[in-house]
C-alpha cells in the first residue's frame, strides 16, 4: 500500500536558555482544492483526459480537483504556469509528449526547459495513431507504401495538425526508419488535414486513432497500420508498423500527471497510488476506451525514465524535420 504519512514540520528550536516551543504541525495534505491545469482548450481529447484524471484524484483524495484550462502557444502557457508554481501538491497538470517534449524544442521562450522542470507523478492513459492513405491509391500495407514512395520521392504529401506536433513527427520518424521521402503539409488542426485526405488533395496522414477511426470504418480512408509497437486492443485487426517490417518505430502517445519540480515524495507517491488504483476500475477503463485510449499505469520512476528516453528521440526528430523554433 502507498504510505499515507502526513507532512509534519516542527517549529525551529529556541535558544538553550529559552523554553522549548511545542512542535507546530502543518495541516495534512490535502486540506484545500487542487488545481489540475490542462494547457489546451476545453472540449478536445487532451481536455477530456485531464478531466478524467481530475475525477480519479478527487475521488481518492476527498478534496475538489478543479480543471483549469490555460491554453495557448502550443500548450506552453499552461505548462510554464505549472513549472513556476509552488511545489506543494496543489498545482498539477495534464502532461503529454507535445507539452513537455515537443513544445520546449519548438518555442524559444516556452518558459520552461522541459521535463527537468517538473515532478513526474503518474502516467494515466495511452493512445495510438493510424497510418492512413486515400483509398484510391494502390496501397494496402506498409511495404506497398514504402515501394510507392520510393518510386516517387517527395511526391507523397502527408498532412498533420501543424508543424512540430506528434502526427508531424510520426511522419519524420517513418522517413528516418525507411529512407523514403514525403512532403509535409501542415494544417491548422487535424480535421482539415483529414478532409483533404478524403478529398484526395493529400495522400497520407498519421492521425490519432480516436480522430480518424470513424472515417476508416466509413471507407473514406484506408488504414494501413497502427503506430503502437503492439496491436491496439481497441482495434486488433490493424497490424503494427513494426510487424510490417519497419524496426524501432515507436513514438508513444500518452497523458499523464506532472507537478512543479520538487513536489514532496510523499505527495507524489500518494497521487501515483490513487491514479493507478483508479485505472483498475472497469468503469474508468470503459470511459478511456470511449475516448480512444487505454489505461497506462506506472511508478514515478518509470514515468521519469520514459520522459528522459523520449526527450532524446524528440530532439532527433525535431532536428531532422527542419522546423525552426518560433
Amino acid at each position: 500500500m502507498i504510505s499515507r504519512r502526513h507532512l509534519l514540520a516542527a517549529a525551529p528550536a529556541l535558544g538553550a536558555t529559552s523554553l522549548a516551543a511545542p512542535a507546530v504541525a502543518q495541516a495534512p495534505w490535502p486540506n484545500r482544492p487542487i488545481r489540475l491545469v490542462v494547457p489546451y482548450p476545453p472540449g478536445g481529447a487532451s481536455d477530456i483526459a485531464g478531466r478524467l484524471q481530475a475525477e480519479v484524484l478527487q475521488a481518492g483524495l476527498g478534496v475538489p480537483v478543479v480543471v483549469d484550462n490555460r491554453a495557448g502557444a502550443g500548450g506552453t502557457i499552461g505548462t510554464a504556469h505549472v513549472a513556476q508554481s509552488a511545489p506543494d501538491g496543489y498545482t498539477i497538470m495534464m502532461a503529454s509528449p507535445s507539452s513537455h517534449l515537443g513544445a520546449p524544442l519548438l518555442f524559444r521562450n516556452a518558459g520552461y526547459q522541459g521535463v527537468d522542470d517538473f515532478s513526474a507523478i503518474a502516467t494515466f492513459a495511452t493512445g495510438t495513431a493510424l497510418v492512413c492513405v486515400n483509398p484510391r491509391l494502390p496501397i494496402n500495407n506498409i511495404q506497398e507504401l514504402i515501394a510507392y514512395a520510393r518510386a516517387r520521392p517527395g511526391q507523397i504529401n502527408y498532412g498533420s495538425a501543424g508543424a512540430g506536433g506528434a502526427n508531424h513527427m510520426l511522419g519524420v520518424l517513418f522517413m528516418l526508419r525507411t529512407g523514403v521521402e514525403f512532403t509535409h503539409v501542415p494544417y491548422r488542426g487535424a480535421a482539415p488535414a483529414l478532409a483533404d485526405l478524403i478529398g484526395g488533395n493529400i495522400q497520407l496522414v498519421f492521425d490519432s486513432y480516436s480522430g480518424i477511426i470513424g472515417s476508416v470504418r466509413a471507407g473514406q480512408v484506408r488504414a494501413l497500420a497502427v503506430t503502437n509497437p503492439e496491436r491496439w486492443p481497441l482495434a486488433p485487426e490493424f497490424p503494427t508498423v513494426q510487424e510490417q517490417g519497419v524496426p524501432n518505430f515507436d513514438l508513444p502517445s500518452f497523458s499523464a500527471v506532472m507537478g512543479p519540480r520538487g513536489v514532496p515524495e510523499e505527495i507524489v507517491m500518494r497521487m501515483n497510488g490513487i491514479i493507478n488504483e483508479g485505472l483498475r476500475n472497469p468503469a474508468m477503463v470503459q470511459r478511456l476506451a470511449a475516448n480512444g485510449n487505454a489505461p497506462y499505469a506506472s511508478t514515478p520512476a518509470e514515468f521519469a525514465s520514459l520522459m528522459q528516453a523520449q526527450r532524446r528521440i524528440w530532439v532527433e526528430l525535431v532536428q531532422a524535420s527542419g522546423v525552426e523554433p518560433q
